[in-house]
């Protein structure tokens, strides 16, 4: 069942109702600018289709007369999928439509010889819990690091993953996996965890610092590190940079021997055996560079993600101080320092970014950059898989 008219219309209404539970149709109208009548067709062609259901609760005041009736995303329809996959490990949740997680998942990496072999090998493995619940998988969203173009689906560097050359995951998967499919840089996933938040709080510009420990592997070496990566949003738009290098981070006090991002030795960092040790090594470095970046580009907040998050009470104090010190005029607005110290927050992001995909509004095709499919295209894949259940 496929929708053409007023294609514009399906999506702002249904995004809309994701926003707003329990929103009734008058106030749709009203947000929207749209005929009562133009609302009425939409909602009740959601509602056939499965995505909108009515429901008893409400954000309208009962005035007496009739009551308005609320609207809500419908649960259990379709489960989108997202991955964040790691060179150690992986790890996976599931969400419908709403936002609702069903499942969450961990394991460990697999010997694979190509990215798209470790992809397969994690969804076959992932799969029988999706065919379990008896809901259709409605698309895939995957979080990697590395310098990726989600547009086309192109790793084109990822030193984490051995990753050299350009790979186009797009083409490549396309034979495997019939329903839609994303890949986007895994901090990059951090902020569409942070959009995907319907909270009135939720920042219009912010830096989204995601930090992992690991031990490096390069030649030989087993050296305790930090891996550093940051997303960064402008106008509540995830921003790419030229090459989609954008957030790839390097301390500038580096030094051309180290293993690491930072100005600390290799030395320093083998001797370490915390998490801990390392904060105490790096952090120095970690809050001058981003209170550079925070007022350059004068943002309200950061986010701290990965395991690095559970640091940032001791973070906070000597971040404030550097923003601070690094601002040139008498006065500066608090910055808000935020943790999401969630295991598999950056898989939610992968999930949500193919969700929030739903409701890119297309107004000339041979402007849009995606080769996959997004806005009313992703939303008739979807109403098709819905509807095979039925």
């Amino acid at each position: 069942m496929r929708v053409v008219q007023n294609s514009n219309n399906i999506l702002r209404v249904l995004k809309l109702v994701k926003q707003n539970r329990g929103i009734s149709r008058i106030d749709i109208s009203k947000k929207l600018s749209l005929d009562k009548s133009t609302v009425t067709v939409v909602v009740k062609r959601l509602m056939d289709l499965g995505f909108v259901e009515e429901t008893t609760e409400t954000l309208s005041e009962y005035q007496g007369g009739r009551k308005p009736v609320g609207l809500r995303i419908c649960e259990d329809r379709g489960l989108i999928l997202g991955l964040e996959i790691q060179t150690d490990y992986y790890s996976a949740v599931l969400i419908d439509l709403t936002g609702k997680v069903y499942k969450r998942l961990r394991g460990e990496a697999f010997e694979a010889d190509s990215f798209l072999e470790y992809f397969l090998k994690i969804y076959r493995q992932v799969f029988p819990e999706i065919d379990r619940m008896d809901i259709p998988l409605l698309g895939i969203g995957i979080a990697a690091a590395g310098l990726i173009n989600p547009h086309e689906g192109i790793i084109y560097d990822s030193n984490p993953l051995g990753i050299h050359s350009p790979e186009n995951f797009y083409e490549e998967v396309r034979p495997f996996i019939q329903v839609p499919i994303f890949i986007e840089n895994d901090a990059n996933c951090g902020c569409w965890a942070e959009l995907a938040n319907q909270d009135t709080s939720r920042p219009q510009d912010f830096l989204y610092v995601l930090g992992e420990f690991r031990r490096a592997q390069v030649q030989g070496d087993n050296t305790y590190l930090l891996a550093f990566g940051l997303g960064i949003v402008i106008g509540e738009r995830v921003h790419y940079g030229r090459n989609f290098a954008a957030g790839e981070y390097q301390s500038p006090y580096w030094n051309s021997e180290n293993h690491s991002q930072f100005s600390v030795s290799d030395e320093k960092l083998r001797g370490v055996q915390s998490d801990r040790e390392i904060i105490d090594l790096v952090k120095e470095d970690v809050c001058k560079d981003l209170a550079f970046l925070v007022n350059i580009f004068n943002f309200s907040c950061v986010t701290f993600g990965g395991g690095v998050a559970k640091y940032v009470e001791e973070l906070k104090p000597l971040l404030n101080r550097e923003v601070a010190y690094n601002w040139s005029y008498s006065e500066k607005e608090s910055l808000e320092i935020r943790s999401n110290p969630e295991e598999e927050v950056i898989a939610l992001g992968a999930a949500s970014m193919l969700l929030e995909h739903l409701f890119i509004l297309v107004e000339n095709a041979s402007e849009n950059p995606w080769q996959q499919k997004v806005g009313i295209e992703l939303f008739n894949s979807f109403a098709d898989l819905m509807g095979r259940k039925n």
